[in-house]
């Protein structure tokens, strides 16, 4: 007889379709973000994608190996890719880095709206081009004198804040990450229900049928009072 094995609570056919939607459109969103931030990243020094890069790469490579896995277990186990357990720990980690690397493009694209101004109004230093000047004067109490306000800004840097594409493509960047933030909570969200579910159910029991053993052989032997067995007598000679 085969051991009998608890058979797993079933995953229900609305959420196997919703895991499948969200990890396609996370990978949607992982090579949109590649594409901005490669083609931005060292366009004047700004660094663009210096944490969407990465953070984008180990996405995606999670996510093509749990889309792999869900490929390979569709008949087995449908709707079972990766262990529930590693995906709440995965996607936690997913989830900080996002927010690390929307915080950085949003900070990325504060410092390109706060450029705009000096770079295009402000006229430059003669003695360091890099840089651009203003002059105010001011009146207080000990006169009037003027005050110079430098502000770097190499003539490079500025025709790349004044394109409006790459406006555009920190735009999108800021968007795709925030989405891919969305994506992955939920996802990390499911995850911890899902594993409380499957620890809930309790450890898998497989029951062993009994080993029917062979009987034994017993030998007899005559009891106390009984004629012994006649002796069989051979003569010689």
């Amino acid at each position: 007889m085969d051991p009998q094995r608890r058979s797993l609570s079933p995953i229900s056919r609305s959420w196997q379709i919703a895991k499948v939607v969200l990890q396609c459109a996370s990978l949607v969103c992982c090579i949109t973000v590649l594409g901005l931030s490669a083609s931005n990243t060292w366009r004047g020094g700004t660094g663009a994608g210096i944490f969407t890069i990465p953070v984008a790469i180990v996405i995606a490579v999670w996510t093509i190996a749990e889309l792999v896995t869900l490929f390979f277990r569709r008949k087995t186990a449908p709707g079972r890719g990766i262990h529930p357990g590693a995906h709440v720990g995965v996607h936690l980690i997913f989830v900080l880095a996002l927010i690390l690397a929307v915080f950085y493009s949003c900070l990325l694209w504060s410092s390109v709206q706060r450029s705009l101004g000096p770079c295009n109004e402000w006229p430059r230093d003669p003695e360091d081009p890099k840089y651009v000047t203003q002059n105010l004067t001011v009146t207080d109490d000990y006169g009037v004198h003027t005050e110079i306000t430098s502000y770097y800004c190499p003539e490079k840097y500025r025709n790349m804040i004044d394109d409006p594409s790459y406006r555009r493509a920190v735009q999108a960047i800021i968007a795709f990450s925030a989405l891919l933030w969305a994506i992955h909570f939920t996802l990390f969200v499911r995850a911890c229900v899902e594993t409380q579910r499957l620890n809930s159910e309790g450890p898998v029991m497989v029951v062993y049928p009994q080993q029917a053993w062979p009987v034994q052989y017993q030998e007899s032997y005559p009891q106390q009072g009984s004629e012994p067995p006649p002796m069989k007598h051979t003569h010689f000679g």
